[in-house]
């Protein structure tokens, strides 16, 4: 099915970057592990005018703090624990960044129906990203943070990636709304997806495709080796999903920049799940697949660095062994053609 997906401009005058944009789609999926559950879910993915950080100075860093948890006590707490498992898992294997606050708002019943409860929520969330500064601290919580509790009690269901850069040090905000909303065990994954998206703050830009097939990736990866999803089944309906973009209508070039699309070709919106998520997440695993040791771990650890030399293009071909960025567009695309069982095959080889 496919996926919804629209972008509002939220403007900000106390912001350094232009604006944010917010990306918001509803995500058809399989549950993996052999169990197929439709997923119907708003995803948000907030992020200034770069997906991640040109600014050395903007950009996230490795830290001794923990992450900060705001959360209504009274919503279930098994919904935190499985997020939190998935954001610890991450943070062990990508490594601390941050400062990071991480935000769990929930409503099954009437759980934020108090408004002291709401309250206590809102105002961390807007001190947090204020601090003592009384006139944005005021305005937030008529306004930012109000919102967070009216789509929690609307019954929207949301995780995205948030990124406060008008403060002396950047901090990313990992916001789950209503997460019982996600199917477990999908749930587990989505607390990877977005830490990765903190980690990628650490690193220089990288095109939309590399962003969200990078997380969703690991996602899959990781949520398999904690037993959580299967991740070949997660490949095998990525796979699926990508192909169902029309032929001659769309590719992984065009989701370099969403922004632009946006702007100048949005008909293409439609495959925003399609090629951004799924064709990226199997665009990542070719990169891994033509490196030398086709290594998970070593992808995180080397490739990512590579992107500070001379950019994503040169690092996306030094690391796969590619003439240039149009090879790397053109065999991929040869891949994608390829029957499930050869792709797969590319997937089994993959390391460690």
């Amino acid at each position: 099915m496919i996926p919804k997906f629209d972008i509002l401009n939220n403007k900000s005058p106390f912001s350094l970057l232009r604006s944010e944009s917010l990306l918001l789609f509803e995500m058809f999926s399989s549950i993996h592990n052999n169990i197929l559950t439709g997923l119907f879910a708003c995803l948000f993915f907030v992020f200034g005018s770069n997906a991640v950080a040109d600014k050395t100075g903007q950009r996230m860093e490795l830290v001794q703090t923990e992450p900060e948890y705001v959360r209504n006590d009274n919503y279930h707490e098994k919904w935190f624990r499985v997020l939190r498992e998935g954001i610890n898992v991450t943070r062990n294997y990508l490594g601390n960044y941050g400062p990071l606050c991480v935000y769990i708002i929930g409503e099954e019943e009437d759980e934020l129906q108090s408004d002291d409860i709401a309250k206590k929520i809102i105002t961390a969330y807007c001190r947090n990203r204020h601090g003592e500064k009384f006139d944005r601290v005021s305005d937030c919580l008529k306004h930012n943070g109000a919102s967070l509790i009216k789509r929690a009690r609307d019954g929207s269901t949301e995780a995205y990636l948030s990124y406060v850069d008008f403060l002396e040090k950047p901090l990313a905000e990992l916001v789950f709304i209503n997460p019982h909303g996600f199917p477990m065990p999908y749930l587990h994954t989505r607390g990877i997806h977005e830490y990765v998206h903190v980690f990628q703050r650490a690193f220089a830009r990288t095109p939309t495709w590399l962003t969200e097939g990078g997380a969703e990736f690991l996602a899959f990866y990781l949520g398999d080796k904690h037993d959580w999803i299967d991740f070949e089944e997660s490949m095998k309906d990525s796979m699926r999903m990508a192909q169902k973009v029309k032929k001659g209508e769309a590719t992984l070039i065009d989701f370099e920049d969403v922004e632009k699309i946006e702007n100048e070709r949005p008909h293409l919106k439609k495959y925003y799940r399609h090629l951004a998520y799924d064709a990226g997440a199997w665009a990542v695993a070719f990169i891994i697949y033509r490196s030398e040791g086709r290594s998970v771990k070593n992808f995180t650890m080397e490739f990512y660095p590579k992107l500070d030399e001379k950019g994503w293009r040169s690092a996306v071909c030094q690391y796969g062994g590619f003439e240039d960025v149009d090879v790397f567009y053109k065999e991929f695309t040869d891949l994608l053609g390829e029957p499930l069982e050869k792709k797969m095959e590319l997937i089994r080889e993959i390391k460690p």
